[in-house]
């Protein structure tokens, strides 16, 4: 039999997958040649600090504070009395001849006001509604009065104890003054004005003035005469005035012809004595001015 030969390359089976050629990657691009780059430009030093420093923030002024504080409160004030409405301010005169509301009128007023609609009382004119509308209003606002009132004390109070402060603060620094003004002629005549308000002292009242509440009792018991027995004044005028003319003629005695004795009040002597007559003549003038009878002299007739 024919030796058969087999050969020692064996071709690939179809069965077998062919790797993909290689790829051809690329060489990746030359690196730019590198450009020359220019130096940092060095950064602006800061100024130096200057020796002396400035302070951050001002301090507030607080007595500007309290003025605006101030003018803000007034102006709410201000829109707080619109919204009261516009009722009339009331002279002394009115609040003193108006009626003065008593203490527990509020239960009085209203029942009144019931028993004015229970008689069927009311009319155009007079309304227990009005009424009652009033003393509503006087209720609500009252403690609105209490608080105001509360208030005005303490900024009286407030402003007293300021003053007070100043003025003894003021006093202390007036006797330092004092000190050093007697080796400082300058000095001692700007504290003339200061010297003399210091030195103030309450006039001195006239022997027998009256004192306030004397001249107050005097002028309110005259107001009371002219207002209920006029006529007592008139009368007590009138005999203060035949007074002073009795007591000025009193002083000057009036002359009658020559040689007759003076007459008035002052002249002639005691009542019911009688003188002499000079020369046995005469008729002597008694003691009311009034010519007496002759006194019969030893001579007949």
């Amino acid at each position: 039999m024919p030796t058969i030969k087999k050969s020692s390359t064996i071709a690939p089976s179809s069965s077998t997958t062919t790797e993909a050629p290689p790829v051809a990657v690329p060489a990746p691009p030359a690196a730019p040649a590198q450009q020359a780059v220019p130096p940092p430009t060095p950064a602006a030093s800061p100024p130096a600090a200057s020796t002396t420093s400035t302070p951050a923030a001002t301090t507030p002024d607080p007595q500007a504070a309290l003025e605006q504080f101030v003018e803000q409160t007034v102006s709410q004030f201000d829109d707080i009395e619109v919204g009261l409405g516009n009722d009339p301010a009331l002279t002394p005169a009115q609040k003193r001849h108006a009626l003065k509301f008593r203490k527990g009128g509020e239960a009085i007023v209203g029942q009144i006001g019931n028993l004015a609609q229970q008689q069927q009382l009311e009319s155009p004119a007079l309304n227990v509604t009005g009424m009652m509308g009033m003393l509503g209003k006087a209720q609500a606002l009252q403690p609105l009065s209490d608080r105001v009132h509360a208030f005005a004390k303490h900024v009286d109070d407030v402003i007293f104890l300021a003053q007070s402060t100043s003025l003894s603060q003021a006093q202390q620094f007036y006797a330092l003054l004092q000190r050093r003004a007697l080796t400082d002629n300058e000095l001692d005549t700007a504290l003339a004005p200061v010297t003399t308000f210091f030195a103030r002292k309450p006039k001195a009242k006239t022997a027998g003035a009256l004192t306030k509440p004397q001249a107050k009792a005097t002028a309110k018991a005259l107001k009371t005469l002219q207002k209920n027995a006029p006529g007592m004044l008139q009368s007590g005028a009138a005999a203060q005035g035949q007074a002073g003319a009795s007591g000025g003629a009193a002083g000057a005695p009036t002359t009658t012809a020559a040689g007759a004795p003076p007459t008035g009040a002052g002249a002639g002597t005691g009542a019911g004595s009688a003188a002499p007559a000079t020369g046995g003549s005469g008729v002597a003038a008694t003691g009311n001015g009034a010519a007496g009878p002759a006194v019969p002299t030893g001579n007949g007739h």
